[in-house]
């Protein structure tokens, strides 16, 4: 719920034709009435729902997918894509990623062989290191950052903004600054990852902008 709202306003704020009531909510699926997820998230709901016929349908019935998840999760069984190297050393964000997309895509293929490959100008992935609050804070920081922050970012954000809770209402405050285009560009200089899923959009701009 609260990553659902956090990407919808960067989605709005990228594509200038985009409007928020376009944006179908498809899992967790949303519950507009009360704002609520009627169902858990996690990474396990979504790896089974990549394998179903339902995210087939779905891509097949939407201009365009975001599936989104935080690295935080990667190396737990079941995921099993490791955060470190063969030497024990963090990988990059970049490596992290294209070995994150790499399991969701063979995750999708499972469900149906090449289905991935033929649809991937439809599927964009959004893969935040290691969680999407690294991004809020990234952006609410307005101090230089020797680095990029990934770990214990919820917590930061929240000594920052003391009023930061995991709501729906919460996080659309905490990220509608993103609705304007030139506040997205700050954070793509500051986080790999952000830097990384911004510049996948850029494959679909035809398709938002109905050109293609």
């Amino acid at each position: 719920m609260t990553d659902q709202i956090t990407i919808e306003n960067i989605l709005c704020g990228y594509f200038k034709n985009l409007d928020d009531e376009e944006i179908t909510h498809l899992q967790p699926l949303f519950d507009e009435t009360d704002r609520k997820q009627k169902d858990f998230g996690g990474w396990q709901m979504l790896l089974a729902y990549l394998s179903t016929a339902r995210f087939r349908d779905d891509v097949l019935n939407n201009k365009f997918i975001v599936v989104q998840v935080d690295t935080d999760v990667s190396n737990e069984t079941g995921f099993d894509v490791s955060q470190v190297d063969a030497n024990n050393q963090p990988l990059t964000s970049e490596v992290l990623i294209t070995n994150v997309i790499a399991k969701l895509v063979e995750t999708i293929d499972s469900g149906d062989a090449d289905f991935y490959q033929q649809h991937s100008n439809k599927i964009i992935f959004c893969v935040s290191v290691h969680s999407l609050e690294c991004w809020l804070y990234a952006y609410h920081n307005k101090k230089p950052l020797s680095k990029p922050k990934i770990t214990g970012c919820y917590k930061a954000l929240s000594f920052l903004l003391p009023t930061t809770e995991k709501t729906y209402r919460c996080y659309d405050e905490l990220s509608r600054d993103f609705l304007k285009r030139k506040n997205i560009d700050i954070v793509v200089t500051k986080d790999p990852s952000f830097r990384v899923f911004i510049q996948s959009l850029e494959k679909i701009e035809d398709l938002v902008n109905n050109r293609a």
